[in-house]
């Protein structure tokens, strides 16, 4: 595709809502940049970092497709959440039938329905489960999860933070939490997290260091 892409991004702790030519509603998380392009036949965006909620206008002349290193999710019309961390693309859809593929020529591919989430990496798929879809996500402030390492929890943060958040011990970084998270409020959260985890937390003219 030769259309001139258009780029939409936002720093950390900045949030985005734009409206694509097309009428396609898009939410930017912090931290986030999308490369838009619109053209006669094909819709294209790629998800250079960050995460997105899609509200896709519907129009079957021209598929809606988002791109990253791990994969895609391609669509006609649907509403659906896309978010690269922790080296995957995971896919969660809202309303609608999604199509999500991992990189790579020849590769399975898996068709998510309301309610259900997935993720693509190294070339391969996770299984597909079911999500809350009353569930407060990150456009209102939270993450609700039933278990995630420190490191990815720690990459979603650093959207939300102004003040970077660095782990220093790679253990530490695997170590698996679960629960509601308020996403707005990073440095309180992590200040929490090592109360109950058993890890400090050090400010430094850079941003704060988590470590054992």
């Amino acid at each position: 595709m030769t259309v001139k892409p258009l780029v939409l991004q936002t720093a950390p702790g900045q949030q985005r809502v734009a409206t694509l030519s097309d009428g396609t509603s898009v939410t930017l998380d912090g931290a986030t940049r999308l490369e838009v392009r619109l053209g006669t036949q094909r819709r294209q965006v790629e998800l250079v970092r960050g995460e997105a909620f899609f509200d896709v206008a519907h129009d079957t002349a021209r598929p809606f497709t988002v791109k990253a290193p791990e994969g895609s999710a391609r669509v006609l019309g649907t509403a659906f959440d896309l978010e690269r961390a922790d080296g995957r693309l995971e896919l969660s859809v809202r309303r609608g039938r999604v199509r999500l593929a991992p990189s790579g020529l020849i590769h399975p591919t898996a068709d998510l329905t309301m309610g259900q989430r997935a993720f693509a990496k190294e070339g391969r798929l996770s299984a597909v489960r079911a999500f809350d879809l009353d569930a407060d996500d990150w456009r209102s402030g939270w993450l609700e999860t039933d278990g995630v390492t420190m490191a990815r929890l720690v990459e979603r943060l650093n959207r939300a933070s102004p003040t970077p958040i660095t782990i220093a011990d790679p253990a530490l970084g695997r170590q698996r939490v679960a629960g509601r998270f308020r996403l707005d409020e990073p440095q309180a959260l992590v200040r929490n997290l090592a109360l109950v985890h058993g890890f400090a937390v050090r400010e430094t003219p850079s941003g704060l260091v988590l470590s054992r």
